[in-house]
């Protein structure tokens, strides 16, 4: 049995649930049993039930269970104290967290090469063999795309009540050349998000030696209809670019590095065309570890949220990149997206974890 403390038992009394025999809610004893008055004899119906099967019971609620709180007031996201819940535990090292049109959260656990989705019972596998897939996103209509880093492609998902339909139909496997010095091989691709004109931006980063002959430290552009990438960010001081994601107006593309310190903004000119990128923040170092950020997410408000391992936190920071708190978590984060029913919980993959924090601001896209 799966020990709960009494304010996570009360929280799941609020589902109601059926029972049939009393009900152990803690580990110190409290039962509960509902009284109910007596009631008519009632004549007897005929079952398919034989006299000795005992009815199936109804399945205990596992997740999530509350796991810390948020520790500062950061105002117009969080209230101090906000329960911090946790989804999902035991897995390898989880990542690329997406939220379906409907709110389902999917992630992925990149040693254990399986897609997920959450699930009160426990997370549920959506999709197997993966091959080493990392970010994912969901397209308006459905459609799962990810990052198989391990295949160095781009792939789209079809979903059926949550498990994957078929093989996945390969988007993008090849960039355009730079003159024989590299290839045309994409990389260990990372991170990717959609913009509104069907176009997918996504990451491609080096971490470790650099080696020649090989692909490059770079994001890249690729039409959601499928084609070469276009190569649109390589700069010696973005080292490691790793997380991506848009503006809510798609006019602007966000770079997260994880082997510097630098948040970039690009302005977008046009499909696969940026402008020239600027430093939106600078995460403060101070720590032993010289890595940056890894993933992140954007509200309707145009608030970012990114993860920062090395601080066990999400870095709250506004539209104009100015901080506004942190929402520190049990386990170092690796990525978040925005999702639930209302697109107001903040779900946040971390190492061996899977959490989720409610805020006021709602999903963008």
């Amino acid at each position: 049995m799966r020990t709960f403390n009494l304010s996570v038992a009360c929280v799941l009394l609020a589902t109601p649930i059926l029972l049939a025999t009393p009900v152990l809610l803690t580990t110190n004893a409290v039962y509960a049993q509902e009284t109910k008055p007596a009631e008519a004899p009632k004549p007897e119906q005929k079952t398919d039930q034989k006299p000795d099967q005992k009815p199936v019971a109804a399945l205990p609620v596992k997740w999530p269970v509350i796991d810390g709180a948020a520790g500062e007031d950061i105002p117009g996201i969080v209230a101090k104290g906000t329960h911090i819940y946790k989804w999902s535990d035991g897995h390898n090292f989880t990542d690329g967290p997406a939220c379906s049109p409907d709110g389902t959260m999917y992630f992925t656990d990149i040693p254990g090469n399986s897609l997920l989705r959450i699930d009160p019972q426990g997370a549920a596998i959506a999709m197997k063999e993966t091959k080493g897939m990392n970010g994912v996103f969901f397209a308006k209509d459905g459609t799962l795309y990810g990052c198989q880093s391990a295949e160095q492609r781009i792939v789209a998902i079809t979903l059926e009540n949550g498990v994957a339909k078929g093989e996945p139909r390969v988007v993008c496997d090849k960039r355009a050349g730079d003159g024989g010095v590299t290839g045309t091989a994409l990389g260990r691709v990372n991170d990717l998000v959609l913009d509104r004109s069907g176009g997918i931006w996504f990451s491609a980063p080096v971490i470790g030696r650099k080696k020649s002959g090989n692909a490059p430290d770079a994001v890249y552009y690729c039409p959601v209809e499928g084609g070469e990438a276009i190569e649109v960010v390589r700069d010696d001081k973005v080292v490691a670019p790793d997380g991506v994601h848009l503006s809510p107006d798609s006019k602007t593309l966000y770079v997260l590095p994880y082997l510097s310190l630098d948040v970039m903004a690009y302005p977008i000119v046009g499909p696969g065309k940026l402008g020239a990128g600027k430093v939106l923040y600078t995460i403060p170092g101070g720590t032993r570890e010289t890595i940056g950020g890894d993933g992140l997410t954007v509200d309707t408000r145009g608030n970012i949220y990114i993860t920062v391992p090395a601080r066990a936190a999400v870095f709250v920071l506004s539209p104009e990149g100015k901080p506004l708190g942190m929402i520190r978590f049990p386990e170092r984060p690796s990525n978040c997206a925005l999702g639930g029913k209302d697109g107001r919980t903040l779900y946040v993959t971390a190492q061996k974890g899977v959490y989720s924090i409610d805020v006021e601001g709602s999903r963008s896209r």
